[in-house]
């Protein structure tokens, strides 16, 4: 399978950033700024990636690919509450 083209890679997360807020992830908040970092840096080129992220309620799983047929995507899941 070919790589993604930078246009497939942009397209995808241009999507995915929009989505942050509308889940209650600010814009101006370090996760986000991270998300974008790592997501840039992939548009640009960067390799496959697989990392967690740490967000105030949550915690993400960002998974960026590279080859075609295969798309970006962040899972979040709610942390428990520690009693």
């Amino acid at each position: 399978m070919p790589d993604k083209s930078k246009g497939e890679r942009l397209k995808e997360t241009i999507t995915l950033l929009k989505k942050l807020p509308e889940v209650g992830i600010p814009i101006e908040s370090y996760p986000y700024s991270e998300v974008q970092e790592l997501m840039t840096a992939w548009v640009n080129g960067g390799p496959a990636t697989r990392t967690t992220i740490d967000f105030k309620s949550h915690v993400g799983e960002l998974i960026l690919p590279v080859k075609e047929g295969t798309v970006s995507s962040l899972d979040l899941k709610a942390k428990k509450k520690s009693s």
